[in-house]
This record gives C-alpha cells, structure tokens and sequence, in this order.
C-alpha cells in the first residue's frame, strides 16, 4: 500500500533487535535505570496541587510515586499500538456489571431489562460480589481482563435458554435491594445473591470464573492483582514487575508560575482586567528513575493459564518488551496538552542482573554541579559497575553532544 500523507498509523516496532530488547540475556531479573531531564512540569501532585516531593541527603527533591509510575506504564502499554495483541491488557473498574449488560444489550440484543439481571448473574458467578446498594457495580474495584465483558456476555448467550429461573430470581433479588436501599440514608444489607446462583449450570459458573484466572492476561500477570473474593491464586496474583519511587538526583527546583486567563469579552470593551488569576507550581531536575522485573515470578504466573511452555515462554519474552520499553519511555502526564510533550531519558540502562538492586544510593549526596544531567549520567555510570550487571543495552542522549560515560562493559551503547 503507498504511504498516504494522512497516514496516521506508527511505524511497528520489530519483535526482536529493538533497544530496549533483553530478552535473549540471561538472569533471573531485568532491571532499568533511568535520568531524564525535565523542565516546569508537575509530573506528580500532592493533594495541595504542589509537586511531590522527599529529603535525601539533606537536600529536598522531587519525588514521582511508585503509583504514578506504574500507572504510566500501563497506559503506554495499553495505548502502543506498534505492539498490540489480544489478551495483552486488563482494566481497573467497578463497572464489569454495567459493561457486561451493555455487551447483551448492543451486541447480542437482549432487552434491556434482561440484560442487568443476566448480567449480574454471570459476574457473580464468576466469583465477584455485586454491590447491593449499586446493582450495576462490583463491591470492590476489580483487575480483570480488558475484554471481561465480551466473553462474559458471551457465556451469557452460551447458556440463555437455562437461564429464565435464575434471572428472574437474581431480577427479584435486585429489586429487593434497591427497594432497601430508597429513601434511607444507609446502605441495605449484603445480601449476596445466593439462591439465583445455585440454579446456574455448572459448566457457565465454571467458563464465568476462568475469565477471570490468572495468567490469562499479561498485564495482570507483570503487575499483579488482589481479589480478596476469589480463592486460591485466582485472587492473589503477585506483581513480576516493581517499579520505585523517582526522586531528584539533583536538589529541588520549585517555580510557581503565575497566569492570567484572558476573557474574549474584554476585547470588545464589556470589562477591563483579566478573567481569572491563578497559579500552578512546576519543578524542573532530574529525574532517576529505577524498576525491576523478576522473570521467574512472570512465568510463573502465566504457567497458571495451562498454557504451553513454548506459549507460556513466547508470551513472557512478549511482556519483556513491551514492559521495558513502556518503562524507558514513559512518564506521568503531567497535564501535557498543557505543559508540553516528555522528553525522553538522558540515559537509560536496560540491562539483566542477579539481583534487582537500584542505584539510588549514588544520589544520597546531590548532585549540585551544572548541567545536572551529565554529571547525574557519569554518577549512575560508576555506580553501575557495582551492581553485577550480566548483560544489556544503554540508550544514551547526550544533551550537548558528550561522548557517553564509563559504562560497564557488558553493556552495548546505542541511540533511541
């Protein structure tokens, strides 16, 4: 096909031969450090609106949160379209119930006032409990997979004709809740709904609850998740991947930036003055970042969906890739419509160890000459040779054109 001037498409990445590849190094651990330059952004805020911040080294730093971080991550993974495949990501959410009866309703059309009972059914059966106060909620926010709510409506279809029973006692059930629950200001009781589940097939409880077994998805699998309803490893699925609290190598750079928000009417003379005054504080240094990914423990996990250990091996050499180079290459938002697009990392090592040890340590002492960045890389540079790296690649940036510093040896040095 001839490229178009519209083609908005990105160019796909190479499943082998991409920077941040590691896949074929050995060591039960990949770790990623990172430096990057920001300047005037709030990439994490305090619930004061103020960027984040710790001391070290009796200095006060930014600070980007473990959470922040993570979350990052995972929306660059989910949002990379050069390395998208089924059954790769998980969604966060209250909603399965709604979702699922939204799914019955548009793709399968069952009415409406089918489709929430049917809907709460399947959910329940697959081991969640459905908030009587919300019917078309879960009690607790669930990890499950991004595409729930189509094989659990699926499930649904499967089974219809054995299901008039159930939904009309789990629709009996729904209006007793929320008969309980108007005009009172307390919540009605947690009535789970026992007796619409009993009359399920068996076969639809069991499809229902192997939509939501680990290893199954690869999101859940690197990042974990806690069910505390499900029993067994279905509701305890530990995260492979680790990711630590960034902080400032250099000490903290805080700019309050004060703005005027300007009213179209003042053109044409309805009012003088500005429309609004406010104020937003931003931070500028640099920022180290390190994450960690025990490989051992990713397998693990994606051993629990019965899968082969050729597929099993595939698909954790897969979530390798996409893991490191959502960690190199991501960073919190930071209302960037607003504030600009990230840069990316002056110097970033992706490298396999014996041990997921971070570097931090090296910036206990700020680095307080300038440019910070360099002198930040030529820190992390000698530090790394103490961490017994076995193999890997470092993306070097420079900001002014410097030759990189003394990286270990096992260490191969390349461009983004």
């Amino acid at each position: 096909m001839t490229p178009q001037a519209t083609d908005l498409a990105p160019r796909p990445l190479p499943a082998h031969g991409a920077p941040t590849d590691v896949t074929d190094s050995p060591g039960p651990f990949v770790v990623v450090h990172s430096l990057t330059s920001v300047v005037g952004m709030n990439l994490n805020m305090d619930m004061d609106h103020l960027p984040k911040t710790l001391r070290l080294g009796g200095a006060e730093r930014m600070r980007v949160s473990s959470q922040s971080l993570t979350r990052a991550a995972r929306e660059y993974m989910r949002t990379d379209r050069t390395q998208q495949h089924p059954g790769a990501h998980a969604l966060s959410t209250r909603s399965l119930p709604t979702a699922v009866a939204q799914q019955l309703e548009t793709e399968h059309d069952v009415d409406t006032a089918d489709a929430h009972p049917l809907a709460a059914l399947v959910v329940a059966a697959s081991g969640l409990s459905i908030n009587p106060s919300r019917p078309g909620q879960t009690k607790v926010m669930a990890s499950v997979p991004a595409d729930a709510p189509a094989q659990l409506a699926g499930i649904v279809m499967t089974h219809l004709k054995d299901l008039d029973g159930p939904r009309d006692a789990m629709e009996d059930t729904i209006a007793h809740w929320v008969a309980t629950s108007r005009g009172t200001a307390t919540s009605p009781a947690d009535d789970d709904p026992v007796s619409p589940l009993k009359a399920l097939p068996k076969s639809l409880v069991t499809a229902a609850k192997a939509v939501l077994a680990p290893g199954t998805v690869e999101e859940i699998a690197l990042f974990g998740r806690f069910l505390a309803e499900l029993p067994g490893p279905a509701g305890r699925t530990f995260s492979a991947a680790h990711i630590a609290h960034g902080f400032g190598a250099d000490p903290l750079n805080r700019h309050t930036d004060e703005f005027t928000a300007h009213d179209d009417y003042q053109e044409g003379g309805v009012f003088s003055g500005s429309g609004m005054l406010g104020r937003q504080y931003l931070v500028s240094g640099t920022l180290y970042r390190q994450a960690s990914l025990d490989r051992r423990q990713l397998r693990q996990t994606l051993a629990l969906s019965g899968r082969s250990e050729a597929d099993v091996e595939a698909l954790a050499q897969s979530a390798e890739r996409r893991w490191t180079q959502a960690i190199v290459r991501s960073l919190p938002k930071a209302r960037r419509s607003r504030h600009g697009s990230p840069p990316r990392p002056t110097l970033a090592v992706i490298a396999t160890s014996d041990e997921a040890l971070t570097a931090s340590p090296a910036f206990e002492e700020p680095v307080t000459i300038q440019p910070a960045g360099p002198h930040a890389a030529a820190r992390l540079a000698a530090y790394l040779h103490h961490l017994g790296l076995r193999q890997g690649t470092a993306l070097w940036q420079s900001p002014a054109g410097e030759a990189p510093p003394a990286l270990p040896d096992v260490l191969t040095v390349k461009g983004f």
